[in-house]
């Protein structure tokens, strides 16, 4: 987004756009590391609750008291600005625990997380109190393991771990005597199939109301209308999504001018609405009496408080599938505390683990924001299909902390069962050497080498012209390469300094060693060839963005075709809602008007 926007390519480590100061956002204290950070610029209100903190705890300076938080904005300050703003935080997370920092955090609703570890989270009140842990039995090892359960909580069917995974080919005779006894009905449905199947668009017919913002939620409606749902979203432009405001195309702000907004909405019609107004709900129930799904990513209990909590909608329409996703779920002790992506990023472990081991965990961004999305139309796809068979809906609650977990289920399991607490290990992994990311010639270019197998090193060894390398003793099997690997380090490297990225990463790949590029959004965007072929980028035509990209679902459905329509502009379908779908005459229109509803 931001190279098709900016025309610029983020440095690792930064915050989604550049600004002339370095911040901290990774705090050392007592037993480990938190995530926080200073807001500034639009979002300056948020940093106020930190500063009611640090008062009531005595800790305010004439130099925090006297700022001038009004204007404050990290693209026009300095370095010394910066620094003696974070001094007050530095040392007052140096002499408490991360538990003691997030139950403070909780408490003054402070946008703070702690940076959790795996005993961290197997430990953590808000998993257990929503019953997110399962013991699965393993016969073979005489014990119970806990295992990351369900990633969803629904009113009807929830997914579940029920038993351990297979042996290889222990259920061999059962599959294959089911095998036998359906494969002529199977082959008799198939040919039926055959001969009804055309291309159509997948969900064609399906109809979302969509309350979602940011990321996770327009992700997850975002599967659903690039096959075909309509979905509308719901805004305000007095209330903008937060993807409407970065980055924006050629640095010039505007609301229909934001490279996130583009990228996840696209397909989806956008109807302004004032829905804190009464006639902006009597509006929004009206398109739940026709809709199949409603889609929010609200903090915990607001749609309630709106009037269009389930129970509401289920008197609207009984079989509504209501879909809500929020940081950690809708209810729990911690469910109401705010935060974003990133903050899941420390929550869920994963920051933790990102760095080198003599060095503090690394900010990764929002990356529990993109897993997230897959679990949610997952969900979504089977209550569908949980309707069409039963002619029931549900409300679905999905707790991103929840799907973050999930994705660090071995690094779990390791402390569950042999009570390792994982560390950072840089890019080496115990089981490939050499395994890292190599400096190949040009500015900041990188190639990923893994080796694992004694075939592969020595592939490795002819490609970088030095066969005899495979049968050094230092190198000649994992565990002598693992004991050396520092040497090793600085071998590969001498050689792949002398290419570039492209070069290297050729090579291994046609002698069958796994490699890759480091890419950046330049590479990705304008040179990779097979995202090309795929035509996984579409260059769309936009009103104000004129040309931008958007990618496609990273899936190609051979009987279902998707079709890339731009996303849309702010209130870009109100009349056509309100009007078309809705039935509504100019003068009722017009009188939405005149009361602020629209």
């Amino acid at each position: 987004g931001n190279l098709d926007m900016m025309k610029v390519n983020l440095q690792r480590g930064g915050l989604g756009f550049v600004v002339p100061v370095t911040l901290t956002r990774i705090w050392p204290c007592q037993d480990g590391h938190v995530i926080w950070f200073y807001f500034g610029g639009v979002m300056r209100h948020l940093d106020q609750p930190f500063l009611r903190w640090m008062e009531e705890e005595g800790r305010m300076t004439d130099f925090l008291k006297n700022f001038d938080w009004e204007n404050f904005d990290w693209r026009t300050s300095t370095q010394d600005i910066v620094d003696r703003l974070e001094e007050i935080p530095a040392r007052y997370f140096l002499e408490h625990t991360k538990a003691e920092l997030y139950e403070g955090a909780l408490r003054h609703r402070v946008i703070l997380y702690p940076v959790s570890t795996a005993r961290d989270i197997v430990e953590n009140v808000q998993l257990a109190t929503r019953n997110f842990w399962k013991d699965v039995e393993h016969p073979e090892l005489g014990i119970s393991i806990k295992y990351p359960g369900s990633w969803v909580q629904a009113t009807e069917k929830s997914p579940d771990v029920w038993c351990r995974a297979p042996h290889i080919g222990e259920h061999n005779k059962e599959i294959l005597e089911q095998e036998l006894d359906s494969s002529k009905t199977r082959s008799a449905e198939r040919k039926t199939k055959r001969q009804q199947d055309k291309p159509r668009q997948l969900l064609e017919g399906i109809k979302v109301v969509d309350f979602t913002w940011n990321i996770v939620g327009p992700f997850v409606t975002k599967n659903l209308s690039d096959y075909g749902a309509e979905v509308i979203r719901i805004e305000n432009e007095n209330r903008p999504d937060p993807g409407r405001t970065y980055p924006y195309k050629d640095g010039e702000p505007g609301l229909n001018r934001g490279g996130s907004w583009a990228q996840w909405n696209t397909n989806k019609l956008s109807l302004s609405l004032n829905f804190n107004h009464p006639g902006g709900v009597e509006i929004a129930r009206k398109l739940v009496a026709r809709a199949d799904i409603v889609a929010d990513s609200f903090a915990a209990g607001v749609m309630g408080r709106l009037g269009l909590g389930y129970e509401e909608l289920k008197k609207i329409k009984p079989d509504i599938i209501m879909f809500s996703t929020c940081m950690q779920g809708q209810y729990g002790p911690h469910s109401q505390h705010a935060g974003f992506g990133y903050h899941l990023s420390a929550l869920s472990g994963f920051s933790h683990l990102a760095g080198w081991p003599d060095g503090k965990p690394q900010w990764l961004g929002p990356y529990t924001d993109f897993p997230a999305p897959h679990f949610g139309a997952l969900a979504i796809l089977a209550a569908l299909d949980y309707r069409q068979q039963t002619g029931k809906g549900m409300y679905i609650d999905m707790s991103q902390y929840e799907t973050g977990v999930h994705f660090l289920a071995p690094v779990i399991l390791d402390y569950l069962v042999n009570q390792r607490v994982a560390n950072r290990e840089g890019n080496r992994y115990a089981c490939a050497a050499p395994h890292g990311a190599y400096r190949c010639r040009g500015n900041d270019r990188w190639c990923a080498i893994a080796v694992f197998t004694d075939e592969e090193w020595q592939s490795f060894c002819k490609v970088i012209g030095n066969p005899e390398l495979a049968g050094n003793s230092r190198f000649s099997t994992l565990q002598a390469r693992k004991d050396n690997e520092d040497e090793l380090e600085e071998l590969v490297e001498k050689w792949t300094i002398n290419h570039s990225a492209e070069e290297v990463m050729t090579m291994m790949q046609s002698a069958g060693v796994p490699a890759g590029i480091l890419q950046n959004g330049e590479d990705l965007l304008e040179h990779d060839s097979q995202l090309k072929h795929r035509h996984f980028f579409w260059e769309l035509d936009h009103p104000e963005l004129e040309k931008y990209h958007a990618f496609r679902p990273p899936f190609i459905l051979s009987k279902a075709p998707c079709e890339i329509k731009r996303a849309d502009l702010l209130g870009e379908h109100t009349d056509y809602v309100l009007k078309e779908l809705l039935g509504m005459s100019d003068e009722e229109v017009a009188q939405l008007v005149i009361e602020g509803v629209l």
